[in-house]
């Protein structure tokens, strides 16, 4: 039998669903800031059954669908008592500074990908993400981006002909 016990200090649940529907939102007005990049892609001149602008609009459409689900589903939702949950700790500073590093990290490879070819700054970015996670070592480091950014150059630039 499970035993509930009350909050200390206040309902925290109440500003549980509301964080998390901000968070919805905040993803909400992205995927709207997405699709309307989408929108500006120049479409070809001939006429094509699948325009360059599917696969972001879809991407758009598909982050918006959710972000409202989880807007709606944050205040339907009855939050679940489990004995074997952790409570949620406060925000520490280690994961802020991590967000902060994942979001430098994806700016920084936009600008570098201008200047360098695909699979110089693939690698970089993809070993960034994973120092910025915890990895260490040779492997981490080194192995692990090396494959993910030459199966990404593989499939996309030799196999879809994706210019890379």
């Amino acid at each position: 039998m499970a035993t509930v016990h009350p909050p200390t200090q206040g309902d925290s649940g109440a500003a549980s669903r509301w964080r998390e529907a901000a968070l919805g939102a905040i993803c909400l007005v992205l995927g709207a800031a997405l699709l309307w990049m989408a929108r500006s892609i120049e479409l070809p001149a001939r006429a094509m059954a699948v325009s360059p602008r599917i696969w972001p609009e879809a991407l758009a459409y598909g982050i918006m669908g959710l972000s409202v689900l989880q807007i709606v589903s944050s205040f339907v939702s009855t939050p679940k008592v489990d004995d074997d949950d952790e409570e949620e700790g406060p925000v520490v500073r280690s994961g802020i500074v991590r967000v902060v590093g994942f979001v430098l990290a994806t700016v920084a490879f936009g600008f570098l990908w201008y200047f360098v070819h695909f699979l110089v700054s693939g690698l970089v970015f993809v070993a960034a993400l994973t120092w910025i996670a915890g990895g260490r070592g040779l492997k981490d480091l080194v192995l692990f981006p090396a494959g993910v950014t030459v199966l990404i150059y593989v499939l996309f630039g030799l196999l879809l002909r994706v210019p890379l």
